[in-house]
């Protein structure tokens, strides 16, 4: 065997070991092709990522109803939009008015009577006047011997309230402007007496006279001179 002078086996320097290195072996394919393993990861994870986009897109157009939803779908958002109570309306109903008639109005008569005097108490008669009523005018005197319940002279006309001594009962006796008048049974309660004759009705108190006719005030008198047994 004959060693060579070229640093290998076999004899020269084109032996079949010629293609060893001394820095180590081939690298291989990965190093020759010049693509790293992790860009291929990533590219490969990119493409997933953009099939699940499309794949979701297509579901939402192809799917019963389009992008918008079903029927059902759509009936639930209605529902949840239409659970919101709506405004109160500001507007308010016509209102009706209704016409009344209004009743013609009644006249109202006021009668103002006159200031209460205090009767003359006991004997002290008015000036003209006994026991039996005025002297000077038979037309207002009580009939001879009659004693008198109640005397009174008002600005138009005198009066006298005579008590009959055989039954117990009054009558009236008066007198106006030159006329005379007798009433049988007037109503006598202390210093007040009412006298009616026929469709008139005398109203005495210690204050005046007030005269109605069918139920109408006719006069208001005040009273002068008043007394009461």
């Amino acid at each position: 065997m004959t060693y060579g002078t070229g640093g290998g086996y076999g004899g020269g320097s084109g032996g079949p070991y010629q293609q060893w290195s001394p820095h180590g072996y081939d690298t291989g394919p990965e190093q020759r092709g010049g693509v790293s393993a992790g860009l291929i990861v990533l590219i490969a994870l990119l493409t997933v990522v953009v099939l699940a986009l499309l794949g979701v897109v297509a579901y939402l157009f192809l799917r019963p109803g389009g992008v918008s939803g079903t029927p059902d779908e759509q009936a639930v958002a209605a529902s949840s939009s239409s659970s919101t109570p709506p405004a109160p309306s500001t507007s308010r109903e016509p209102v009706t008015e209704t016409a009344y008639t209004t009743p013609p109005e009644q006249e109202t008569v006021t009668v103002t009577r006159p200031a209460e005097r205090p009767p003359n108490p006991g004997t002290a008669y008015p000036a003209g006047a006994d026991r039996s009523g005025w002297t000077s005018n038979t037309q207002s005197r009580c009939n001879a011997g009659d004693p008198a319940a109640m005397i009174g002279r008002t600005s138009q006309a005198s009066f006298s309230i005579c008590v009959n001594p055989d039954n117990g009962r009054y009558y009236y006796r008066g007198s106006a402007s030159g006329s005379g008048v007798e009433v049988d049974d007037p109503v006598v309660s202390g210093a007040s007496a009412t006298v009616t004759n026929n469709n008139v009705v005398y109203s005495i108190s210690s204050g005046g006279m007030v005269i109605y006719e069918n139920g109408e005030v006719i006069s208001s008198q005040a009273m002068v001179d008043f007394w009461v047994g």
